[in-house]
């Protein structure tokens, strides 16, 4: 890798040449495989790396590039600062390394996909090759996967990239209101990785589902708490049911056994609150002798 003092004179070299795209399909279907990694999505992938469409290589100034479909680069070494250094091209002195994988998608018109091609990005020492053929222009074969070994490319009887640590998958759905086969990334176990409306609309669906349940948990909170306040009243008119039947006892004993003066002693007991004090006393009437003794059984039991 070359220090930056050290970068060749590109002033004279054709970094663009404004080729428009094929078709509508082409741009959108690169863009779904640029912008997932930009998404917010995890992909799995730590380290610095640039995925970008139409974008040419060029691994020395003598070199007329080639621009693929779609490139990904991991592990780039130019630093943050590209951008702001008007770094135009992928320049294989700038960032280090050729990238890991590159996308042709085939267009209407077939551009040498399966020859010349093959042995273009080859020279460039790019890891693994993919030629996507949507409209079958090539054979009935729609995806191809090359991996580069001993200097050219054999095929992969697979689309995962190991050095990588992702993969592609031909996925049935739509993108952007469009409905059809799309070439997209994906994790190991097949799923694709997700784009950022898909997202949005995953975290849309969870929080939505987080609402309901938080309802459903505040509804269930309101039945619970209104349960329970009728519990407490039941049980509130039970015990005072309870008390006014033991209330009615006792004044029944007070008067039969002391006459007036138990009567008169009524009102104590209306003031007790504990119904299970009452009980005692109604229990006691059958055996005191006198409202003295029954006073001191009231004490006592007042104590326990």
């Amino acid at each position: 890798m070359l220090l930056p003092h050290e970068y060749p004179d590109i002033s004279q070299m054709v970094l663009e040449d404004d080729t428009p795209l094929d078709s509508f399909f082409n741009e959108k279907q690169q863009r779904l495989l640029t912008t997932v990694f930009y998404s917010g999505a995890d992909t799995g992938i730590s380290v610095p790396f640039l995925a970008a469409a139409n974008v040419g290589l060029f691994p020395h100034v003598r070199h007329p590039g080639i621009a693929p479909d779609v490139f990904l680069s991991l592990n780039i070494n130019a630093g943050e600062d590209w951008w702001q250094r008007g770094v135009r091209s992928y320049l294989f002195w700038e960032f280090g390394k050729p990238p890991e994988v590159v996308i042709e998608i085939v267009s209407p018109t077939p551009g040498n996909e399966l020859g010349s091609k093959l042995t273009d990005y080859a020279n460039l020492d790019i890891e693994y090759y993919v030629v996507y053929d949507p409209l079958g222009k090539l054979g009935h074969i729609p995806l191809r996967v090359f991996e580069l070994q001993g200097g050219a490319y054999v095929p992969k009887t697979d689309a995962w990239f190991a050095k990588v640590g992702l993969g592609l998958t031909l996925w049935q759905g739509e993108f952007e209101d469009v409905n059809g086969i799309w070439l997209r990334w994906c994790y190991g176990n097949g799923t694709v990785i997700p784009t950022g409306d898909e997202l949005a609309a995953k975290n849309q669906v969870q929080l939505s589902q987080a609402e309901t349940q938080l309802s459903q948990a505040e509804a269930q909170l309101s039945q619970t708490e209104t349960q329970l306040s009728q519990t407490q009243a039941r049980l509130a008119e039970e015990m005072l049911r309870r008390k006014q039947t033991l209330l009615q006892g006792i004044e029944l004993g007070l008067r039969l056994k002391f006459g007036n003066e138990g009567v008169a002693m009524l009102a104590e007991m209306v003031a007790i609150s504990d119904v299970n004090l009452l009980e005692k006393i109604f229990s006691a009437l059958a055996t005191v002798n006198s409202l003295d003794e029954l006073r001191l059984k009231l004490m006592g039991g007042s104590g326990d």
